[in-house]
């Protein structure tokens, strides 16, 4: 008896257009973080501000380094420079 194995099991579905479910929460919740900003700040400050998180938004939807996705790598960086670098070496007594 034979069965079909799935493929591709680790590709996320494209639920709107090219986008997975999960990016599209991504530019959704940035669109209403501008928005927000848009409509409560100065243009000035909403530039200022604006151009940044559309830079971070765009990098965890799109960018991955060494073939893991941004924000698992963005935050792994925030831990190593957060956590202490302590280093403790205890020498064996012979």
């Amino acid at each position: 008896m034979q069965f079909n194995v799935p493929q591709f099991i680790d590709i996320e579905d494209k639920v709107v257009g090219p986008l997975s479910l999960k990016q599209f929460g991504y530019l959704a919740a940035c669109g209403a973080v501008l928005f927000m900003l848009y409509r409560f700040v100065n243009f000035t400050v909403f530039i200022i501000v604006a151009i940044p998180t559309v830079i971070f938004a765009l990098a965890a939807v799109f960018l991955k380094i060494n073939g893991r996705p941004f924000l698992k790598v963005f935050g792994a960086s925030i831990a190593y420079f957060i956590k202490p670098k302590i280093f403790v070496w205890k020498r064996k007594k012979p």
